[in-house]
C-alpha cells in the first residue's frame, strides 16, 4: 500500500513549524525529511534536521540531475529546494510523510507529482495580517522592515491560493493545542492512518 505526502503550507507566522514538530513527536513513524539551502545555519539549527546545507555549486547541480521536485530563489539569493527522493521513497515503503511547503514549492510540486502521492493542507490565519506580523517579529526579533514588507505581500498572495488545498486548518492565537488536532484529525481521516 502506498504511504501518502502530507503537504502543510500557510503563510509566514500561523504556525506551520509549531504543527510539524509537534507532529514530528507525536509521530515517529511518520517521515519528515528536511529541505535543501545555500543559506548558513542559524543558531540552533541542525544538518539534516533543520536543512541539508549545501554550497550554491552542489544546488545548482543537483538541479540539472533533476534531482528536486521543487526549488526557487528567496531570501537575499539563497536558493531552497525539497529533494524528490525521500519524499517517494517513504511513500513507496507505505509511510506517511509530512513536508511544509511554500505555496510556490506546493504548485510546483503538483505539476510534478501523481496526485495519488499527496494530499494538501493549508494553515490559514483567522486574525489579520498584523496580528500575523506581529508573531513573525516576536520569532525573529532582528527582522527588517523590508523583510516584513516583502512577507506582507507574499502573505496576500498565498492566502489567494487557499483552494488549492484539500483542507484547512484555521490558525488563531493560543490555539496551536487545537491546531495540531486538528491537523491529526484531517491526516486520519483523508488519509486512513
Amino acid at each position: 500500500m502506498l504511504g501518502k505526502i502530507i503537504f502543510i503550507s500557510g503563510p509566514s507566522g500561523v504556525g506551520k513549524g509549531t504543527v510539524i514538530s509537534a507532529l514530528r513527536d507525536r509521530h515517529p513513524e511518520w517521515i519528515f525529511p528536511p529541505s535543501c539551502t545555500t543559506r548558513d545555519p542559524r543558531p540552533g539549527e541542525k544538518e539534516g534536521e533543520t536543512y541539508f546545507y549545501i554550497s550554491r555549486e552542489e544546488f545548482e547541480k543537483r538541479i540539472e540531475e533533476g534531482a528536486f521536485l521543487e526549488y526557487a530563489e528567496v531570501h537575499h539569493g539563497n536558493l531552497y529546494g525539497t529533494l524528490k527522493a525521500p519524499l517517494i521513497d517513504g511513500v513507496e515503503q507505505g509511510k506517511i510523510v509530512v513536508r511544509e511547503f511554500d505555496v510556490q514549492g506546493f504548485e510546483q510540486a503538483r505539476e510534478r507529482l501523481s496526485r495519488d502521492y499527496y494530499f494538501s493542507i493549508f494553515i490559514k490565519p483567522a486574525e489579520d495580517i498584523e496580528t500575523l506580523v506581529r508573531r513573525i517579529r516576536e520569532r525573529d526579533g532582528t527582522i527588517s522592515d523590508e523583510e516584513i514588507e516583502r512577507r506582507v505581500e507574499s502573505m496576500k498572495k498565498e492566502l489567494s491560493l487557499e483552494h488549492l488545498y484539500d483542507a484547512t486548518v484555521i490558525s488563531v492565537d493560543e490555539e496551536i493545542d487545537r491546531m495540531i488536532e486538528d491537523t491529526e484529525k484531517i491526516i486520519a481521516e483523508k488519509v486512513g492512518r
